[in-house]
C-alpha cells in the first residue's frame, strides 16, 4: 500500500497505472479505504508548509493557501482518479470518489482516457458496467471532464447506455468510428435528446453530407429517421435546434407515398412551427396534391395566418389554384382571405384583394375584413361589391391635445452662507457657491474661515484642475491656509511625469489654528486627472493683461475640453487669483436672476455700482459671463445707468446694453464616415467679434476634434452659460459625442436646459435631438422635450428632418423606432411640426438608385401620408413624385402614389 500511496504523492502516473494492474483484491480494498485519508493528509501537509512562511498580512496567507492547495490537487487529479478506479471496491463509492471536488478538477491536466480504461478493465465486468452507467448519469454538460471517460467505459464494458440526454450530446461531440458499439443505442436517441439538435446545428448537406447526416442516413432505418424528424418538429423548439433535422429531412427526401401517411402531421406544422420547418411542411403537403378539401382549407388558413410573407403567399397560390378548379368553393376560403387582409405585408394584402376580385362574388364573405386593408385596397373591394364608384374618403378629423404651456422661468435662489459648506453637483449650486463665497470672503472672511473649519477637505489632484470641484476645494484651502499651493508647476514636470497631491485641511482638536497635511508622490500609479499644464500663450491670452491670471497654467488645453467648460474654469481661476491677491470684488456680476441662466440688466447695473463704490474692478471672466447672460436685444435704460457708473467694466457693459447684444454665431455640423466609423463635428464661428477676448477666443471658440472623455462632465451647465444663444450650448454638447460609442453621454435631462433658454436652434441642436430620439427608451421623456420646444415655436423642424436623415443613412439608425417616436409626437399635439420634419426627412429615407425598397421604408411613406391627411398638408415632394411615376404594384410604389395624390392640390 505504501508504494501505491508514494506513487500518488510523487505523481508518477505511468508507473502507478502499471502497478495498479498487479494488485490483489485484498490490496485493492486496503488502498481504496486509505484514499480519502490520503487527500486529507495532502491538504494538511500543504497547509502546514504554508504556515511556516513569513507573511505580511493574513490575506496573503489565505490567498497562497487557497491557490497552492488547488494547484497541488490539480496536478494530482489524474493519479487520484486512476487510484480510485483501480482500488475502490464499491462502484458507487468509486464513482463518488472520482467525481468529487478533490479529483474531478476543472483545471486538472488532461486525462489519458486509455490509461483509465486499462486500469478499470482489471476489475470485474459487472463492476466496470456499473461504474460506466453511474458515470454516464453524472454527465451534466457535453464538455464535462468525466464525459470522455464515461463514454469510453461504456464502450469497453459493453454496458447498456442509460437514458440520459447529456450523454447523447457528449457522445455526438466525440470522435467515433463506423463500428462504435454505442451507435445502435444512442443514434436513435438523437431525435429525442434535449440539446442534440443544437450540438448538430452546423452539419451541412453541401458539398456532401457531413458526418452525422451521413451516419443517420446510413445507420437508421429510413422510416424511423423520417418519423424521428417529424416527431422532433412536432415537439417544437427554436430554429437553430431544428436545423439539423430540417437538413436530414431534405437529405431523406420523403416520397409522396411516404408523405401521404404523415399528411396530418405536416398540416399540424404549418401554423406555428419555425419558418424553415413550415416551409418544409408546405413542400410535403404540396407534393401530395390534390388533397381533401377540408385539409386544403385548413392548410391555406394556417399559411395566411403566418407572419412570413413567403408562406402566406404560398397559401394564396393554393387558394387560387383550387378556386380555378372549383369556383363554388369560394365561401370555404373566405376566412383565409379575411386573415390575409390583416397581414403586415402589403404584397400579401394586395394579392388577397386581387384574388377576391377574381373569385368572390358575394361581398358578405369578406366584409368583416375590409376595414383592415389600406384605404386604396379597401376602396377597390367597396367599389366591386357596392356597385358604385368609391373614392377614398378623407380621413376623419383627428383632434390633438394642445401643446403644453411654456413655463415661465423662476427666480434664481438667493445665495446663502450655508451654500459654501454644502456639496455641489449642479450648475445652480455652483453659481450659488461662487456668489456666496465671494460675498462672504469680502464681507467677513473670519466667519467664512471658521465655518469652513468645521469639515474636512479631502482632495486628490494633478497640477491641472479640470473639475470645478477642484477649484472649490482650492479656494476653500486658500482661504483657510493662505499660500498653501505652489504658484508655478515643477520645472521638471512633463505631461507624463505626474504630480499628485493629497491635501487635508482640518481644525486641530485643541488649537484655534489650522493644520495642513500634504503628501506628494510621483509616478504613473498616482495619476489623477489631466496630466500636463497649459502655457498662457497656447490660449492666445498671454498678451492681454485684462485676462492674464496666474492660474491659467492650471487649466486644461482648449482642444481637450469644450470651450464652455474651459470658460467656466477661467471664472474659478480668476477668483482664485483675486483671493490670493486680496482683490476680491464685493459681489459677482454674473450670478443669474432667473433659473434659466438669464441676468436682469438692471441687477447687473446695481452690481456694477456696488463694485465701483467699493473701489474694486469686476473680474474679466465674471464680466464676460454677465454680458452673455443678458436677455436678447437692447436695454437702453440700463445702458444709460451703466454709462454713469464710471468704471471700465461699466463702460463695457453700457456699450453692450445699448446695442442689440451678441449676433447669433454661425453654426453647423460636419458629417464624415458611415456605420461604426461615423463622426459628427459641430462647427461654430462668430458672426462678428465682440472685442472681449475671453468671449471671442474661449467661450465662443470652435470646439476641438478630440474632447477628452475625462472632461465631459457638465453638459447640463452649458445652456445657462449662454441662455440667449442655446445653439452654442448644443454645439458644446455635440463636441462630446464625436463617435457612436459616446452617445450615451447625452441625456434628456441635461439637454432640457436648452428648452428653458432662448435663441434659435439649428443643426447642432437637431443632431443632439435626433440622437436622443432614435436611441430613446420606452419611458424616456424625449417626446415631452420636443413638445416643449414646439410650444415655444423653437423646434428646428427643417434641420431635424435633415439630421435625422443623416443618422438613418450614416449611423444606420432604425426607421421603425424613428417613425414610432414621430407618431407619438404627432399624437401628443405636434402633427404640424412632425409633417415639417417629415418633408426634410423623407428624401433621406427613400431607397437609392438600384436599391430595393424595404418594408420600413414603405411604412415611413404611409405614415407621412397619414400625417398629411391629418393636417391637410399640400406641396409636392419631388422625390416622392418621381418614385410614384414608376410602373409596378409593389407596396412602396403604391404608398408613394398615395402620398403624391394626397399632396396634389398644391400642383393645380
Amino acid at each position: 500500500m505504501r508504494q501505491i500511496l508514494d506513487l500518488i504523492r510523487r505523481n508518477q502516473v505511468h508507473e502507478l497505472g502499471r502497478r495498479l494492474l498487479t494488485l490483489t483484491e485484498a490490496e485493492r480494498g486496503e488502498i481504496g479505504r486509505a484514499l480519502p485519508g490520503l487527500v486529507k493528509d495532502l491538504r494538511a501537509e500543504k497547509t502546514a508548509e504554508l504556515a511556516r512562511r513569513d507573511y505580511a498580512a493574513d490575506w496573503e496567507r489565505a490567498w497562497d493557501e487557497g491557490f497552492e492547495i488547488d494547484e497541488m490537487l490539480d496536478g494530482l487529479a489524474t493519479a487520484l482518479l486512476l487510484a480510485g478506479l483501480g482500488t475502490i471496491t464499491g462502484p458507487a463509492a468509486a464513482v463518488s470518489f472520482v467525481t468529487g471536488r478533490d479529483v474531478n478538477r476543472r483545471r486538472a491536466l488532461g486525462l489519458n482516457v486509455a490509461d483509465a480504461v486499462r486500469v478499470a478493465a482489471s476489475r470485474p465486468v459487472e463492476w466496470q458496467q456499473d461504474v460506466a452507467v453511474r458515470l454516464a448519469r453524472r454527465i451534466r454538460r457535453p464538455d464535462d471532464r468525466i464525459a470522455p471517460l464515461a463514454v469510453a467505459l461504456l464502450r469497453a464494458s459493453g454496458a447498456e447506455p442509460p437514458d440520459h440526454d447529456p450523454l447523447v450530446v457528449a457522445w455526438l461531440r466525440m470522435m467515433t468510428h463506423p463500428n462504435d458499439p454505442l451507435t445502435s443505442a444512442l443514434l436513435l436517441r438523437v431525435f429525442d435528446a434535449e440539446g442534440a439538435g443544437r450540438e448538430l446545428r452546423d452539419e451541412r448537406l453541401t458539398p456532401a453530407p457531413t458526418r452525422w447526416l451521413a451516419r443517420v442516413r446510413r445507420d437508421v432505418p429510413r422510416d424511423q429517421a423520417i418519423d424521428g424528424c417529424v416527431s422532433r418538429f412536432l415537439r417544437g423548439g427554436e430554429a437553430q435546434d431544428l436545423r439539423f433535422f430540417v437538413r436530414l429531412h431534405d437529405l431523406l427526401a420523403p416520397t409522396p407515398e411516404e408523405t401521404a401517411g404523415r399528411l396530418r402531421d405536416y398540416l399540424r406544422l404549418l401554423p406555428s412551427s419555425p419558418g424553415p420547418v413550415a416551409e418544409l411542411a408546405a413542400r410535403q403537403v404540396k407534393a401530395v396534391f390534390p388533397i381533401d378539401r377540408a385539409d386544403l382549407v385548413e392548410a391555406v388558413e394556417s399559411l395566411t395566418f403566418r407572419a412570413e410573407a413567403k408562406l402566406a403567399t404560398i397559401g394564396l397560390r393554393w387558394l387560387d389554384a383550387e378556386l380555378k378548379r372549383t369556383p363554388s368553393a369560394a365561401a370555404e376560403f373566405g376566412p383565409a382571405l379575411v386573415t390575409a387582409y390583416g397581414h403586415t405585408s402589403f404584397d400579401v394584402q394586395s394579392r388577397a384583394v386581387d384574388l377576391t376580385l377574381k373569385h368572390v362574388t358575394d361581398g358578405s364573405l369578406v366584409a368583416d375584413g375590409i376595414a383592415a386593408l389600406p384605404a386604396d385596397l379597401a376602396a377597390l373591394l367597396t367599389t366591386r361589391f357596392s356597385g358604385e364608384p368609391s373614392f377614398e374618403e378623407p380621413a376623419p378629423a383627428v383632434t390633438f391635445p394642445p401643446l403644453p404651456a411654456v413655463p415661465a422661468p423662476k427666480p434664481f435662489p438667493e445665495p446663502s452662507s450655508s451654500a459654501v459648506r454644502e456639496p455641489v453637483s449642479t450648475w445652480i449650486g455652483t453659481e450659488r457657491w461662487l456668489a456666496a463665497f465671494t460675498r462672504d470672503a469680502t464681507r467677513d472672511r473670519a466667519a467664512l474661515r471658521s465655518s469652513l473649519r468645521r469639515r474636512d477637505h479631502w482632495w486628490h489632484r494633478s497640477w491641472v484642475w479640470a473639475d470645478p470641484r477642484d477649484w472649490m476645494e482650492a479656494l476653500s484651502a486658500e482661504l483657510i491656509t493662505p499660500g498653501w499651493a505652489p504658484e508655478e508647476p515643477p520645472a521638471e514636470s512633463w505631461p507624463w511625469d505626474h504630480q499628485v497631491m493629497q491635501l487635508r485641511v482640518y481644525a486641530a482638536p485643541d488649537e484655534d489654528e489650522m493644520v495642513l497635511e500634504e503628501r506628494v508622490g510621483r509616478g504613473r500609479g498616482l495619476t489623477y486627472g489631466f496630466t500636463g499644464y497649459l502655457p498662457e500663450a497656447v490660449l492666445g491670452l498671454a498678451d492681454d493683461p485684462s485676462v492674464k491670471t496666474r492660474g491659467t497654467e492650471r487649466l486644461p488645453e482648449l482642444r481637450r475640453v469644450t470651450p464652455l467648460h474651459l470658460f467656466l474654469l477661467h471664472r474659478f481661476s480668476e477668483l482664485y487669483d483675486a483671493l490670493r491677491d486680496d482683490v476680491l470684488p464685493p459681489v459677482l456680476l454674473a450670478t443669474p436672476t432667473l433659473d434659466n441662466g438669464h441676468l436682469d440688466p438692471e441687477v447687473l447695473v446695481d452690481r456694477l455700482e456696488t463694485c465701483a463704490e467699493a473701489g474694486r474692478e469686476p473680474l474679466p471672466a465674471d464680466l464676460a459671463q454677465a454680458l452673455m447672460r443678458l436677455p436678447r436685444g437692447a436695454h437702453p435704460a440700463a445702458a444709460e445707468r451703466a454709462a454713469k457708473v464710471g468704471s471700465a467694466a461699466a463702460r463695457a457693459a453700457a456699450g453692450w446694453l445699448a446695442g442689440d447684444g451678441l449676433p447669433d454665431p454661425v453654426t453647423g455640423v460636419e458629417w464624415t464616415g458611415e456605420g461604426d466609423h461615423v463622426r459628427v463635428r459641430p462647427l461654430l464661428r462668430l458672426a462678428a467679434p465682440t472685442g472681449d477676448r475671453l468671449i471671442d477666443e474661449v467661450m465662443l471658440a470652435q470646439p476641438g476634434r478630440h474632447v477628452s472623455d475625462e472632461f465631459a462632465r457638465h453638459p447640463d451647465w452649458y445652456a445657462p452659460m449662454v441662455p440667449s444663444h442655446r445653439e452654442v450650448a448644443s454645439a458644446n454638447c455635440l463636441a462630446q459625442v464625436t463617435g457612436p460609442w459616446h452617445y450615451q453621454r447625452l441625456t434628456v435631462a441635461a439637454f432640457r436646459r436648452c428648452a428653458a433658454a432662448d435663441g434659435p436652434l439649428g443643426d447642432a441642436s437637431a443632431v443632439v435631438l435626433g440622437l436622443l430620439l432614435v436611441d430613446r427608451d420606452r419611458d424616456d421623456p424625449m417626446v415631452g422635450l420636443l413638445l416643449d420646444l414646439a410650444a415655444q415655436g423653437a423646434l428646428p423642424v427643417e434641420a431635424l428632418g435633415r439630421q435625422l436623415g443623416e443618422l438613418v443613412r450614416r449611423a444606420r439608425s432604425g426607421i421603425r423606432p424613428l417613425v414610432a417616436a414621430l407618431s407619438e409626437l404627432a399624437q401628443e399635439g405636434a402633427p404640424h411640426q412632425v409633417w415639417a420634419v417629415l418633408r426634410g426627412l423623407l428624401p433621406h429615407l427613400l431607397p437609392r438608385a438600384g436599391e430595393r425598397a424595404t418594408t420600413p421604408q414603405s411604412e415611413a411613406v404611409a405614415f407621412a401620408t397619414e400625417v398629411a391627411s391629418w393636417i391637410g398638408a399640400t406641396g409636392e415632394i419631388p422625390e416622392i413624385t418621381a418614385l410614384a411615376a414608376r410602373t409596378g404594384r409593389s407596396r412602396f410604389t403604391r404608398e408613394c402614389r398615395r402620398l403624391r395624390d394626397r399632396l396634389a392640390p398644391a400642383q393645380s
